[in-house]
This record gives structure tokens, sequence and C-alpha cells, in this order.
């Protein structure tokens, strides 16, 4: 008897603490997945535009379709935006929205969240691609300098994109020289990369001056003219300890030199310091101090330019440079 007390006592405790068969005290098991296809996830759309099959995720509890959850929906940074941002589940589990693509082409991505569900957040992905062509643009190379005779450092570079900046592969862009005497690297076409990027290298030619070579494709009106200039080699002379030494036929203190008009001369200093100093008549701009760096003159008048270093005039450092036509 007093057993049988004993266990009924226990089986009491056990039921009073929530303990026995069933669920242990465990919640239902909520999850959260992409709903069959067609769900949304893998699309392909034109930037700024509204996906046209809408994102469908289905909500289950403990296996059986869960209606009245509620789903939050958000668009990855620059993926666009969805509307609604939060949607309720049917009667069949499925919670929709619509996602309208962000204005950068590429991969964009938005996620679909349920609070506490295994499963969250749901990741939709989408393949943005650029819009029409509108704009046609430079992207490197105007502006350049180099010797006569020596491929511009840079090659020209066009870029045709749709509104937003999105280049457009596979358009041929035509390039032409309009004047000077530069050359056309490849022939007289290259097409857009992935980037909407046509190159093109150039050469200048064996006269020095100023060239222009003009881009133009079938796609967006309007011509880019691209501006160069070829110059002469510039005259070097190295500046020593106690010397002014010409790289060109090699004669010191002093260093005699001929330039054209508009060629440059240039003093390089290889150790000390030193001034290069006008002397006397036709002058040019003398430089200050020059420690370790180069000094350019580009004469613009013929004359013979004489020029010494005013820090070291005791060691008749000096040069001369004759400019003729």
């Amino acid at each position: 008897m007093r057993g049988s007390l004993k266990w009924a006592a226990a089986a009491g405790l056990v039921a009073a603490c929530g303990g026995g068969g069933g669920g242990g005290g465990s919640g239902p098991s909520v999850t959260i997945a992409k709903a069959g296809a067609p769900n949304g996830d893998a699309q392909t759309a034109v930037v700024a535009t509204v996906l046209p099959v809408l994102l469908r995720v289905v909500v289950m509890e403990d296996g059986t379709p869960k209606a009245g959850a509620t789903v939050t929906w958000s668009a990855a940074a620059l993926a666009g935006s969805v509307a609604p941002t939060s949607s309720v589940t049917d009667a069949a589990g499925v919670a929709t929205t619509q996602w309208t693509l962000g204005q950068g082409a590429g991969a964009q991505i938005a996620r679909a969240t349920l609070s506490n569900a295994t499963g969250s957040p749901v990741t939709f992905n989408a393949t943005a691609t650029p819009g029409p062509a509108t704009a046609f643009t430079k992207s490197a190379g105007d502006g350049q300098t180099t010797v006569i005779s020596t491929a511009f450092t840079d090659a020209l570079a066009a870029k045709v994109a749709d509104q937003f900046g999105n280049g457009i592969a596979g358009v041929t862009v035509t390039w032409a020289v309009q004047s000077g005497t530069v050359t056309l690297t490849g022939g007289t076409t290259s097409v857009t990369n992935s980037l909407g990027i046509a190159t093109k290298a150039v050469t200048a030619g064996a006269t020095p001056g100023d060239a222009v070579v003009r881009a133009t494709n079938p796609v967006v009106a309007g011509n880019l003219d691209f501006a160069l200039t070829a110059t002469l080699a510039p005259v070097r002379v190295s500046v020593g300890s106690n010397f002014f030494h010409s790289q060109k036929n090699n004669t010191e203190d002093p260093a005699i030199d001929t330039a054209k008009v508009g060629q440059p001369v240039v003093w390089t200093v290889t150790s000390g310091t030193h001034t290069v100093r006008s002397l006397l008549s036709p002058s040019f701009t003398s430089s200050v101090a020059l420690t370790a760096t180069s000094y350019q003159i580009i004469f613009s008048a013929t004359g013979t330019y004489q020029y010494d270093c005013a820090i070291h005039t005791a060691v008749e450092m000096s040069g001369q440079v004759e400019v003729i036509p």
C-alpha cells in the first residue's frame, strides 16, 4: 500500500512538471524555403525594371502549410527595391513580393526573412543587364604627349554605356586620324569589352606637332576627338658634382648643345646641389637650387644661350645651347 502511494505521488509530480511522453516541452517546427517553380529565383532583366515573376516562399509548420506568418522582404545594397516589404502567408503557406532591379548591371540579391524559422533568410538571385546605349564618352588617352616616332603611353579608350553608366559590350568603334602624322595600331576599328570600353593604340609620326584622332560608333550619335602631341626628343645635360656634361655630344664645361625651336632641353642633377643660371642675352628663366632632380626649358626663339652654376662659379661649371629653326 505504502509503495502504491509513493508511485502515485511520483506520477503526479511528473505530470505537474510537464514531463511524460509527447513533445517534451518543445514548440512547433517552422521552416521557410523557396516555393515551387516558378518562384522568381534566377531571373534576368534590364536594369531598373520590374522582374516579371513574383518572388515566392512557402512557410511550413510541422510539415503543414502555415497561414498568417509575416515574411519580411529586402533587397541588398544597390539591388533595387521590393514591394511590399512584408507579406502574410496564405492558406497554402505562400508569401510573395515584387522585385524591381537596381541600376547597376550584374548580379543582384533579394532576401525573405521569417523570425525563428529554419532556412531564414531565403536568398533570391537575379542578373541585371545594361539598358539601351545612350552615352559615348572618353575613358582614357586624351591630351597625351610623346616623343616623335614612339607610341603614346596610354591607348585611346572610348566607352559606350546606358543611362546609368553600365558599359555595353560588343559595339564596334571606328577610329580615324583627323590631323597630324600619328598612326593607328591594328586597324581602324575595335570592339567594346565587358565594361563597354574600346581601345586603340596610337604611335606618333616622325614630325613634331599636334594631332587629332576621332572615334565614332553606330549606336550613339556624336564624335569623340582625342588631342595628341608629338615632340622632339629632349636634349639632355648631366649635372654632376662640379660639371655640366652634354649627353648628346660628350662635351663638358662648357657643355655645348644644339636644339631646335620647341625642343626641350633637360638638365638632370646626379649629385650635389646646383643651379642652371642664364647668362648674357638672349636669356632664359634660371632654375632654383636643384638636388637630385631635373630642370627643363623649351626655347621658343633662335639664338645662343649661355649658362653656368651660380653655386659653383669658382670651378667654372658652364654650358651653351644654340637654338636653331
